[in-house]
């Protein structure tokens, strides 16, 4: 099924099982900083509760207290609607003309940080639980994906303009970035997952290039990937779970994905992939993180993310875009107990 404007409503859990779940994701870089913003919302309906992440972070650190600037919170009261809310931590969301526009705006603590911004959908959302728009929703190596807590999942590469003031400077944004948004079963424990060790390990970026060169980034062209990863035992990434191309507005899935990554100590310094979309079309990207930063997302969770800039393709400027690389904690602590620090060149 597509994605319609009823999905930006909440869906109504299945059950009373508290680990159901459903999240909306945001990101957007500040100008000449080379700094990245994540807005995060995960939501318990069943349990009448939500956690809240946004945080900037710059510079390759190693540690969640050296971000730039922080607020995370949970135990938040769960609002009433989901496609237009304010949470008691300062972010508001509104959806427009759904499902391709968001208003969202934040007031943080001690006036340290604050945006209003405007996220516009360069195509239509990618259905990864939808086989009609993603080749590899019926594959084996989604099933795991798709049994669990991205049952239903969607992700969007959009155009963000407005400003945001960080620590008393204000900046105006105009970037290109990717959302997302799923629904289901979210254990906080990976082990308790369908298939144990099938998840969380899994690595997510994008890219996006534009032809006009003024601007930090852009929407001509677009590759989003997500795909497994097995940093204790290789450098490879894969096998992809899925991925998509936003070509001049034109949404193509792939259906080919392989590639290396380097990192330290698991944060991502240097990606390079290969992929194939519907089209038969092959793109060859490298990316090369300018920040790094280790994000808690949530209990048993670490999110080593990474601000990346991408080499050239087919002519076009440097792009930009993120990638996070997701590990359960029972992961990295029988890795750690094996001599493994994470490093991977």
């Amino acid at each position: 099924m597509p994605i319609l404007a009823e999905d930006m409503k909440f869906h109504e859990p299945p059950n009373k099982d508290p680990r159901w779940a459903e999240t909306n994701y945001w990101a957007f870089q500040i100008p000449g900083e080379q700094a990245w913003v994540l807005i995060y919302v995960i939501t318990r309906k069943n349990l009448g509760v939500c956690k809240s992440d946004v945080f900037v972070y710059k510079d390759h650190v190693d540690s969640p207290t050296e971000a730039v600037y922080y607020d995370a919170q949970i135990h938040l009261p769960l609002p009433d609607k989901l496609e237009d809310y304010t949470l008691a931590n300062g972010l508001s969301v509104k959806t427009v003309n759904p499902p391709m526009e968001y208003d969202i705006s934040y007031a943080g603590y001690d006036n340290a940080f604050s945006f209003k911004l405007h996220f516009k959908g360069l195509s239509e959302p990618y259905a990864t639980h939808d086989p009609d728009m993603d080749p590899l929703a019926k594959s084996d190596q989604s099933q795991a994906w798709q049994d669990s807590a991205w049952a239903h999942h969607f992700e969007q590469s959009q155009h963000v303009t407005g400003e945001c003031t960080l620590h008393g400077k204000t900046y105006k944004i105009d970037c290109y970035s990717t959302m997302d948004h799923s629904w289901g079963i979210r254990p906080e424990d990976g082990r308790t997952y369908p298939k144990v060790g099938d998840l969380p390990n899994l690595t997510w970026f994008h890219a996006h290039w534009g032809k006009d060169k003024s601007k930090p980034t852009g929407g001509d062209l677009v590759i989003h990937v997500t795909a497994r990863q097995d940093p204790l035992n290789t450098n490879k990434i894969g096998p992809l779970l899925h991925g998509y191309v936003v070509d001049n507005g034109e949404l193509f899935g792939l259906v080919e994905g392989e590639g290396t990554a380097k990192r330290r100590r698991y944060m991502p310094t240097e990606i390079n992939m290969t992929v194939k979309d519907v089209r038969g079309k092959t793109y060859k990207m490298r990316g090369k993180s300018v920040a790094t930063y280790p994000w808690i997302l949530w209990p048993n969770l670490y999110c080593y993310c990474g601000h990346l800039k991408w080499e050239d393709i087919d002519g076009l400027t440097s792009g930009w875009g993120e990638s996070q690389d997701c590990l359960g904690m029972p992961y990295v602590v029988n890795a750690k107990q094996k001599g493994f620090n994470g490093d991977v060149t």
